[in-house]
Parts: C-alpha cells; sequence; structure tokens
C-alpha cells in the first residue's frame, strides 16, 4: 500500500508542475493575442499543447488522474487560448473534438474566453473601431446562447450555472460600454456636421 501511495504522490507532482506549465503558457499566448503578437502567441501555444501531451503519458498509469482537477485546469486554459486564437485569426470556434478536449474543461473555456473578448471589445472601442467591437459583442451573445443550452444540474456539469451567471454579467456590461461609445461616436459625428454646416 505505501508503494501504491508513493506512486500517486509521484504522479501529482510531476502533473501539477506540468500542468503549472501549461497554465503559464496558455496566459503568454493570451497575452500576447492582445498584443497582436503572433510570433509568440504561436510558440506559448505550441509549448501549451506539448505541456498537455506530456501531461497525458505522465498519468497514463492510472487514468483517473486525467480527470482531476489538475489536468482539467490545464486543459481549460489551453483551450481558453486556442479558442481566443480560432475566434480571431479565423472568426470560428474550434470544436473539442479539433482540440482534442474534453467537454466539461471545453465548456468552461467557453466561458471564459467571454472575458477575453471583452478585453478585446474595449481595445476596439479605445482605439475607435466600434464597428468592429459589434462584431466581438455578437459573438459574445452567440456563446452565451449557447451555453444556455447546458442546464444540467451541478452533479452532471460542475458549476455551469455560475459560469451563465458570469458570462450573461460580461455580456450585459460590454453591451453598456458599447452602447456609450455609439452614443459618443453619433454626438462627434453631429458636432462634426454642424461645425461643417457653420463655414
Amino acid at each position: 500500500m505505501r508503494s501504491y501511495f508513493d506512486d500517486q504522490e509521484k504522479i501529482r507532482e510531476q502533473a501539477l508542475d506540468l500542468s503549472r506549465r501549461v497554465i503559464r503558457a496558455s496566459a503568454r499566448a493570451i497575452a500576447a493575442m492582445h498584443r497582436d503578437d503572433q510570433a509568440v502567441a504561436i510558440n506559448m501555444l505550441k509549448e501549451a499543447r506539448a505541456g498537455l501531451v506530456k501531461l497525458k503519458k505522465a498519468v497514463k498509469s492510472d487514468p483517473l488522474w486525467i480527470h482531476s482537477g489538475i489536468a482539467r485546469s490545464a486543459q481549460q486554459e489551453y483551450c481558453e487560448a486556442k479558442l481566443l486564437e480560432g475566434l480571431l485569426g479565423r472568426g470560428r470556434l474550434q470544436t473539442p473534438e479539433e482540440l482534442k478536449i474534453p467537454y466539461e474543461p471545453y465548456l468552461a473555456a467557453m466561458a471564459d474566453v467571454s472575458g477575453e473578448l471583452r478585453r478585446r471589445a474595449l481595445d476596439l472601442i479605445r482605439a475607435d473601431k466600434v464597428a468592429e467591437a459589434e462584431r466581438v459583442l455578437k459573438t459574445m451573445e452567440e456563446i452565451h446562447e449557447f451555453l444556455m443550452g447546458f442546464d444540467y444540474p451541478d452533479a452532471i456539469l460542475s458549476g455551469m450555472k455560475r459560469r451563465q451567471d458570469m458570462v450573461r454579467g460580461v455580456l450585459e456590461k460590454t453591451r453598456g460600454d458599447l452602447t456609450t461609445a455609439l452614443r459618443q461616436q453619433k454626438l462627434e459625428r453631429a458636432l462634426e456636421r454642424a461645425k461643417r454646416r457653420k463655414k
């Protein structure tokens, strides 16, 4: 029995180290995407994917570990980065099958990517690219609508209700910010027209 639990401890330590590497690389990839630094984003995504492959091998002797919080956190962070990459680069979400990610961390990542899209929308508003920000908001609305279809109890899909509420809150805040930006834009255009008429 001691030998079994010693092995479990080794698996946990290795899995935890690899999970942290995946999470760190995924976070750096997301930050690079927001800076439009594609080279760094691509390298960090490759590093994160390699870490996930190693993580899967590390827990192969006891598959229960692949369903642990340690592995799920890494899968979720990597998936969030890949979903953001797909939305910003190709305007589409990759499927769980394409990303080789289980359904639960995939849905959690989809909820989390809404926060990254809000950040993108705010950056676009600040750059006076309101039409692009409107397209981002539309994507956020579609994600929210999709996630609302997963109305299962926590015993089946843990944390989904909380995530649905979070996405709704992020969506409403972004809609409010965009509405303010659109009003400001209309006011500025009206003032500009008035100035031209006076001339």
